[in-house]
């Protein structure tokens, strides 16, 4: 499974860096980082993760802090930046996911022309 993977990610030139069983997939460097992990309960399967733990806690943090020193009478311009930069964190949690799932259907369009050549 790991020497597939090694393999097709060795095809689609994506920047890796593999240590044991863990891969880290550069797919924008220095915005946006992917991890595969094999699951070692079962011996077919792979987990793709980013840590966004944190930045989700980021998001609400900012957000909540941010409304409740929210001035409605000041107009939005006058609001705290704290507003803008869950804003900036939310867009790059998406386009990590977007990430993660783009990675996800290349590796496995990778797999279907992998069958559709041997079978051929």
């Amino acid at each position: 499974m790991i020497d597939q993977l090694r393999q097709q990610l060795d095809q689609l030139g994506e920047n890796y860096v593999e240590k044991n069983a863990h891969f880290k997939i550069k797919v924008i460097p220095f915005f946006c980082a992917i991890h595969i992990k094999k699951d070692h309960k079962s011996e077919n399967r792979l987990s793709f993760y980013s840590n966004q733990w944190l930045e989700i806690a980021l998001v609400i943090m900012f957000l909540l802090f941010g409304l409740m020193i929210f001035d409605p009478e000041a107009g939005f311009t006058n609001g705290p930046i704290h507003i803008a930069f869950a804003v900036l964190i939310t867009f790059n949690l998406i386009i990590k996911q977007i990430a993660i799932e783009g990675l996800k259907t290349r590796l496995a369009f990778c797999r279907l022309l992998e069958k559709s050549a041997k079978t051929s």
